[in-house]
């Protein structure tokens, strides 16, 4: 089993890349929150989870971050609403290894961690070299294909943490960019897309900017 079977085995990597009618409405509710209360992880973990969002896509001076327009929100939503439960018990068993691979790194439990450590923490996994990635997919793999013969078989606890880790990223990446407001104000809006010219200057083209979903 590759890597990509692997991940969209655990419910994080293929499966929220169409945006259906329940997608976007939760994206439609999505708001930052000062008192999240999470609706499928812990609010233990939920607190780790507004910290690695805001961390994936921070807000500068112009643009708001994905902690910001509170994409955490939609990632627990979709976690609850939109996964089966074979997929949410996939998200709890990586849940529950990064809260062991956090612990065993920082001596302290997920929930406590400072924005430096969990700034070390995503670059330990997700910066680390191809080599290591590529280790962390094969134990990955090696665990769904013991899993399908005992259910009670438990993942590397790094290559789980790596997988939700990752899993987390593409779905921050993915609903900052599908935000109204990211998407009208931030990325190229046309609200009426006309017909294809190729032969048009980039000025008349966003400028080099990613074309955004017509809301």
């Amino acid at each position: 089993m590759n890597r990509r079977e692997a991940v969209k085995s655990l419910g994080l990597g293929v499966g929220f890349l169409v945006a259906t009618p329940t997608v976007m409405n939760l994206l439609q509710s999505c708001t930052s929150e000062p008192d999240f209360v999470p609706v499928f992880v812990s609010p233990e973990d939920g607190k780790a989870l507004v910290q690695i969002v805001d961390l994936i896509i921070p807000s500068d001076a112009n643009i708001p971050g994905a902690g910001e327009l509170g994409v955490y929100k939609f990632v627990d939503s979709y976690w609850k609403e939109v996964m089966d439960e074979k997929d949410q018990a996939f998200v709890k068993m990586g849940m529950a290894a990064m809260n062991t691979t956090f612990s065993d790194t920082f001596g302290k439990a997920m929930s406590k961690g400072s924005k430096e450590e969990f700034d070390q923490f995503l670059a330990k996994y997700l910066r680390s070299s191809k080599e290591v990635q590529e280790g962390y997919s094969k134990k990955l793999g090696a665990f769904m294909e013991s899993v399908e013969k005992d259910p009670n078989a438990q993942p590397d606890n790094d290559a789980a943490t790596f997988a939700i880790l990752e899993g987390i990223r593409g779905m921050t990446m993915w609903g900052w960019k599908l935000n109204e407001k990211i998407g009208e104000e931030v990325l190229w809006y046309d609200p009426v897309p006309g017909r294809q010219d190729g032969c048009i200057p980039e000025s008349e083209a966003g400028n080099g900017r990613v074309m955004s979903l017509n809301w």
